[in-house]
């Protein structure tokens, strides 16, 4: 595996991983994002099959958070107000009385420090940045790798001087097509989540409610289902999923289509990930090489929840100290 690095103007860097069996992963300093990453389909034809704003300057507007790493708490806030070590900090509402992906703390607009590293006998591209005016004042790190059998691994590291709350994610949409013009109804998503946040009308997770009907994914569903389904809490969410589902032991999901035979597996050690179906997506998205449309591409959200802060999840945001997590995309072609 080998990594390059280029510097563009105005402070951006961007860094390409490439392995030997061809699979390309490209990372941004802006969010410390994926921009790229290009696997072949059942024919060997490579493609990005992630999607990327129409230059780089638009990452540091980003609107719809393409590729970007989410800190220090991804998703809701309820009453954008939590507490830490038994103090209350407020974020900015952003999302009605609610606070969405941080707000103005939010990291994922910004230029992380950037480098390549190496840990033992693997080299990484390791994107930090600190958060100030926050409680612990915490130091987060996300590390990219890239393994010869096709898989992105991303590590999450958070050291912290105190008491602190974090869940932090990617938001990369994946697109497996092989048509640029073609949104994701016809990919297939299967896990054996047995649990999802079932969320009221300003989307804030309620109560914890078993995947039956259209949550029931152990079989396989085909999105394009999903999509026009009547199932109210697919229409709260302007049409799709936009729900944490609950993690446990082999528990995983994975995502495919047929005609490319393209497949992404995700594994993680956070206890869920928000699966959003790109309910919200525009036609007026600055897109490279893809026609902007609603349901454009899907994210994998892994992290802790920040529901946490107001239910009894069995897990919570409140972290000390050092903190790490770790999330692996598997690509795969299906015969």
């Amino acid at each position: 595996m080998k990594i390059s690095e280029k510097k563009h103007k105005d402070g951006i860097v961007e860094y390409t991983m490439e392995n030997s069996t061809g699979m390309k992963v490209e990372l941004l300093n802006i969010g410390a994002g994926i921009t790229g990453i290009h696997v072949p389909d059942r024919n060997g034809n490579f493609s990005n099959v992630v999607l990327r704003n129409d230059s780089l300057e638009e990452y540091r507007g980003n609107l719809h958070l393409l590729g970007a790493t989410i800190a220090p708490v991804a998703g809701r806030v309820k009453g954008a107000e939590i507490e830490v070590d038994g103090q209350k900090y407020r974020f900015d509402k952003n999302d009605g009385n609610h606070t969405l992906h941080s707000g103005e703390v939010g990291v994922q607009n910004k230029a992380w420090e950037s480098g390549i590293v190496e840990e033992t006998g693997v080299e990484k591209v390791k994107f930090t940045t600190k958060i100030d005016d926050y409680p612990g004042n915490p130091e987060i790190s996300i590390l990219y790798s890239l393994g010869e059998d096709d898989a992105l691994a991303l590590e999450y590291a958070v050291r912290s001087a105190g008491p602190t709350a974090v869940a932090p994610t990617n938001h990369v949409y994946f697109n497996l097509n092989r048509d640029p013009a073609a949104a994701v109804g016809n990919h297939f998503v299967k896990s054996s989540a047995s649990h999802y946040l079932k969320m009221d009308e300003a989307l804030m997770p309620v109560s914890v409610a078993p995947c039956a009907g259209m949550f029931d994914l152990g079989a396989g569903r085909r999105l394009q289902e999903v999509f026009e389904s009547e199932d109210p809490q697919l229409k709260l969410a302007n049409g799709g999923f936009d729900h944490y589902f609950l993690l446990e032991g082999e528990d995983h999901f994975e995502v495919s289509e047929v005609d490319s035979g393209r497949k992404v597996t995700m594994t993680t050690n956070f206890p869920g990930l928000v699966f959003y179906t790109g309910n919200n997506l525009d036609e007026g998205l600055p897109l490279a090489g893809r026609k902007p449309q609603k349901y454009m591409g899907f994210c994998l959200e892994a992290q802790a929840s920040p529901a946490a802060a107001h239910m009894d999840l069995g897990f919570g945001i409140e972290a000390s100290g050092d903190y790490r997590r770790r999330t692996v995309f598997r690509f795969s072609v299906e015969d």
